[in-house]
């Protein structure tokens, strides 16, 4: 697998000088919509955007301050596709828009909060990475950065180039606190991909299928005692969900992918996350997917074995999302019905709610969360209007 160094190349990932500038557009105006309006702590924003991939994170809480990131187009040259974050110390008053990427095509990225003690190519610390699938340029790309206040600086990345039509894909900080590792799917030819950062290596698994109407692949923390196993997901195009263990630090599969169940087609119908986010946590990941025949349904991994499917909707549920809180409890927000919808567990499963009471929806879709309870919130995202300018929201739970 050594061919794939000749591909990698290390990179300052900002055009204009080492803290991000601001974008000129105008499209991206931020609003506070409602105040909190039941007893959980819950606020709205208004964002323009374009996002898409429920297993992918767009959103993180760092403690201080709240941070969304999204894609917007903005036909100003080039590379008209940008990678923007805006910033909020109470979910309701959010700075402006900052560019982070651009590029000439669109592309899809997962945001990786906190980095356990991983370095940049230069060897300094940093606070979260940004993975993202660069089309445009062939390249699957690490971007390192660190947090100052409400203003994101760009540290010293990498990128695994020479790939065709890359699609799907998540980064994970290994428990060990020494790199990153990344996932993704290549179409030609079709092969699920892993690697890491910093002295790469890589793996590959060709046995699933591409499509570019169907897929997505995540990566999650598993094992938190040596020998170290991350979890890999990845929907192939004949719309099955398969599984597969990942070592640490070699980024190899341990053995042939296996089918955890049937979805139907598209990009947005599975979610999981991983209790396993430091030393001595449960190893533990959930799941929840909707089925071909409609289901949103629920399985955990543990002692590296698939529990019992439990159904969770019936039908009619979209856009599916999972956060594990403290003490085991678990949130599962979907789209029915034109709203917003939760599942809780803590126990037991309890019955279907409204996530956020008393708001009016305008078509909510594309949901991502942030997977893991993060100073205590619960943080969502999600895009509603069907006409450009589209807009994006965000509100969060307390994990009480």
């Amino acid at each position: 697998m050594s061919h794939w160094k000749s591909r990698i190349s290390i990179e300052s990932i900002i055009g204009k000088g080492s803290i991000l500038y601001k974008s000129a557009s105008q499209s991206s105006k931020i609003q506070a919509v409602s105040p909190e309006i039941v007893k959980t702590k819950i606020t709205e924003t208004s964002i323009d955007y374009s996002t898409r991939d429920t297993y992918q994170r767009k959103v993180f809480f760092d403690g201080i301050n709240f941070f969304v990131f999204f894609l917007d187009y903005v036909p100003d040259g080039l590379n008209p596709y940008k990678l923007k974050y805006s910033a909020s110390e109470d979910g309701k008053n959010w700075s402006s828009p900052t560019v982070l990427r651009e590029s000439s095509e669109p592309f899809n990225f997962d945001v990786c909060y906190p980095n356990r003690g991983t370095k940049d190519y230069n060897g300094e610390d940093v606070d979260f990475a940004v993975y993202m699938l660069d089309k445009a340029g062939a390249r699957s790309r690490w971007l390192p950065y660190v947090i100052s206040d409400k203003t994101i600086i760009a540290k010293v990345g990498g990128s695994l180039g020479g790939l065709e039509d890359i699609r799907g894909g998540t980064c994970v900080s290994n428990l060990n606190g020494t790199r990153d590792y990344m996932i993704t799917h290549e179409s030609s030819p079709s092969r699920i991909i892993t690697h890491r950062t910093i002295s790469y290596l890589d793996d590959y698994d060709t046995t699933i299928p591409y499509s570019s109407t169907s897929g997505g692949c995540q990566l999650l923390p598993y094992k938190t005692s040596s020998p170290y196993l991350m979890l890999a997901l990845a929907k192939g195009g004949d719309n099955k969900l398969y599984y597969n263990l990942v070592n640490e630090p070699t980024a190899t599969f341990t053995d042939s992918f296996k089918e955890v169940a049937t979805l139907g087609t598209g990009f947005n119908d599975f979610c999981a996350c991983s209790e396993a986010q430091n030393i001595g946590d449960p190893e533990i990941v959930h799941l929840v997917y909707i089925k071909d025949t409609g289901e949103l349904c629920y399985r955990k991994f543990e002692n590296d074995a698939w529990s019992q499917e439990i159904t969770l909707i019936s039908e009619g549920a979209t856009y599916p999302v999972i956060a594990s809180g403290e003490t085991g409890k678990l949130y599962v927000f979907y789209v029915k019905n034109g709203k917003i919808m939760l599942k809780r567990y803590d126990g037991a499963w309890q019955p279907e709610e409204e996530a956020f009471k008393g708001y009016t929806y305008d078509n909510p879709r594309y949901l991502s969360s942030n997977q893991n309870s993060q100073n205590g919130k619960i943080c969502l995202v999600w895009m509603e209007k069907t006409v450009s300018p589209f807009e994006l929201y965000f509100n969060y739970l307390e994990d009480a």
